[in-house]
């Protein structure tokens, strides 16, 4: 079976290829440019915002630049790095929970986890379309 990058040339498989990438990347784009009118859009942002709390989305973008950064410095696999973050937020959150001037909440687990999987979702996305040999 012929995949995208093969030398030989299978031009139906290859305009198939180009197609599923063409609507990836379309997909793409309309998630971005529906996170920056999130970003600045003073109508969208008091929808999306209205029962969310600031803390929660600076845990999302904290974990998710702690993905990036375990990710690209440690080079470890990324199945290691998403289950090894998973736990460190449960665990910071349990001892948190514990300490009498911090709140341990189940929500900032769940941002934690999500900022996490968003990373690792948008790194496979890469790895798998755009680079030839994932790590």
């Amino acid at each position: 079976m012929l995949s995208c990058y093969d030398s030989a040339i299978n031009f139906k498989k290859l305009s198939s290829c180009i197609v599923n990438k063409r609507h990836h990347f379309l997909l793409l784009l309309i998630v971005l440019l529906s996170l920056i009118a999130l970003f600045f859009s003073a109508e969208v942002k008091a929808v999306v915002f209205k029962h969310t709390r600031l803390d929660s989305v600076g845990h999302f973008f904290g974990f998710f630049c702690l993905s990036f950064l375990l990710n690209y410095t440690l080079k470890s696999p990324l199945l290691v790095t998403v289950l090894c973050l998973i736990f460190y937020a449960v665990l910071s959150e349990i001892g948190q929970y514990y300490l009498g001037f911090r709140n341990g909440e189940f929500r900032d687990i769940i941002a934690d986890v999500i900022g996490v999987i968003s990373f690792a979702t948008l790194q496979w996305l890469y790895n798998f379309y755009w680079r030839k040999t994932p790590r």
